[in-house]
């Protein structure tokens, strides 16, 4: 929610805002330019310190509007305190004379941090492409996880430069001493409870998500949904309906038989709920590594992004155009129906870890074990739901909208981590809040899966396979031992032939393009 550029040592009483950014000599920070998010700089002299608070304006509390306050050394410790138990997301940076800058984040994960501390100057934004990393300066460990689909949360990225500020993490930067960042201590979780007998999980559920949406005083021509019809989405949307009105709602349309009950259950979702008008985009035209794309057209794009960006930024630049300025989705319904091991043991459910891609190379082959070291401590939310909602915050952000992921909120995780396992199980207290509020059996027990698999399948079989055929043989990711040229050429010829397997191609050529492009655009 914030870009910043800071150099030599900082006057605390030296802020000023020009308009766009806050500026002190050659230092500045940018806020996110949005109606969602305000801020503003308390200065106390003794000792001579300052704070510039950026976060999202919350119903019921009073709005920053004078942009720079001077106030007493109570008066500062009273904001710093306020500050720390804001109910929405907020970001905090702090200056105090002698002491290195400080800049903290909450528990939400919404458009996390990214910093590079290079020749005494810190750059930092939610946008890991403002800060020109360095493609030829890889993290192995970081490489090896992404293309292992073992995903890791910690302060390192794929470059080795750049930084993640995670969730309520401190980083604290000197000229001379550089950039060093602090993990918070580990979050506590709640375990299941057995309930009352008067209990009713649906009504309280509705209750909280109504409740975490009416946080922030929305208005229905404003607002659209993510509605793809899936559980996640259609809690949102059905709260979003209740809470702020006739909201747009946005799809991403799969095709052939998943596509047309799809459609016929978003509709009958959309009707009855009295949501507003529909924005969609075929994910098919917009699938990845499609000629014309801005995966095959040379511009720089961030690994980091997801495997559909084509599409949604489709979706999101539409809903711009609309007027939209806030998007409501479903990110964070899967962990919140997340079963302990434990439980899954007892059930017979399997746990679908994916197998190590026999592609990899040795320098990636030889960090395998050591993934799961050097992680940050237990999040608020889970640690897959963090990265979700930072990968959407940067898609939704580059289009000028503010995403909201109302199944992503420390309150909401709690209430379902304390719930029975069977009413997680399956999604159940979704589907039964559907069952109760008189959807047909195709909208909460829908029979044809619906999605993204085949258009990922189809995707690299016809796109991405001959793409990545014509780089093996100057592979950048073969050339420093990350990926097996042998290996990969083989499992390329298995897809041509076989026409199965093709996803398996995907993230191999995803961190090729990216590094490709961004080599490319290096001055």
């Amino acid at each position: 929610m914030l870009k910043l550029h800071l150099e030599d040592s900082l006057a605390p009483e030296g802020w000023r805002f020009d308009g766009r950014r806050w500026w002190c000599g050659a230092s500045w920070v940018e806020p996110f330019a949005h109606p969602a998010i305000e801020h503003v700089a308390f200065v106390a002299r003794q000792p001579r310190r300052a704070v510039l608070i950026v976060r999202e304006v919350a119903t019921g509390q009073p709005q920053m509007t004078t942009y720079r306050q001077s106030v007493s050394s109570t008066g500062y410790q009273r904001m710093l305190d306020q500050a720390e138990q804001w109910p929405l997301h907020a970001m905090r940076v702090e200056v105090t004379d002698g002491q290195p800058v400080r800049i903290t984040c909450g528990p939400r994960g919404v458009a996390p941090l990214y910093l590079r501390a290079t020749h005494g100057r810190l750059d930092a934004s939610w946008d890991v492409l403002d800060l020109n990393p360095d493609p030829g300066d890889l993290d192995e460990r970081e490489v090896a996880a992404y293309l292992a689909y073992r995903p890791r949360y910690s302060t390192t990225t794929v470059f080795r430069g750049v930084h993640r500020l995670t969730e309520r993490a401190t980083a604290s930067w000197t000229p001379t001493g550089g950039l060093a960042l602090t993990y918070p201590e580990p979050a506590l979780h709640s375990l299941p409870r057995i309930l009352r007998d008067d209990a009713d999980p649906v009504a309280a559920f509705t209750g909280l998500l109504r409740q975490e949406i009416t946080a922030r005083p929305l208005t229905a021509d404003q607002c659209a949904v993510e509605l793809s019809g899936g559980m996640d989405s259609t809690m949102t949307a059905l709260a979003a309906a209740e809470a702020v009105g006739p909201a747009r709602t946005a799809a991403l349309l799969l095709g052939g038989p998943a596509g047309a009950q799809q459609t016929r259950r978003r509709n009958q979702i959309s009707e009855r709920a009295g949501l507003g008008p529909d924005v969609t985009v075929p994910v098919e035209d917009c699938a990845p590594f499609r000629s014309g794309g801005r995966r095959t057209n040379g511009r720089p794009w961030s690994p980091l992004d997801g495997t559909y960006a084509e599409a949604m930024s489709e979706l999101y630049a539409c809903l711009r155009d609309a007027g939209v300025r806030w998007v409501l989705t479903g990110v964070g319904g899967d962990e919140l129906c997340f079963q302990r091991p434990e439980e899954r043991a007892r059930s017979g459910d399997p746990w679908n870890l994916r197998p190590i891609p026999g592609h990899l190379g040795p320098q990636a082959r030889r960090h395998i074990p050591h993934l799961t070291e050097d992680l940050a401590p237990a999040s608020v939310l889970h640690a897959s739901t963090v990265a979700s909602v930072g990968v959407h915050s940067a898609t939704a952000m580059r289009h000028g909208l503010w995403p909201i992921s109302p199944l992503a909120t420390p309150l909401i995780l709690r209430f379902a981590e304390s719930l029975p396992h069977a009413w997680r199980r399956n999604k159940h207290l979704m589907r039964r809040l559907l069952e109760r509020a008189g959807y047909s059996a195709e909208v909460a027990h829908p029979p044809v899966p619906e999605n993204f698999t085949t258009i990922c399948e189809n995707a690299m079989r016809h796109h991405g396979r001959p793409l990545l055929e014509s780089w093996l043989p100057d592979l950048r990711l073969a050339k420093s031992g990350l990926i097996d040229a042998h290996q990969l050429t083989t499992q390329c010829a298995s897809v041509a032939t076989t026409g199965r397997g093709a996803s398996e191609l995907y993230r191999p050529l995803a961190l090729e393009a990216s590094l490709r492009a961004l080599t490319a655009a290096c001055p």
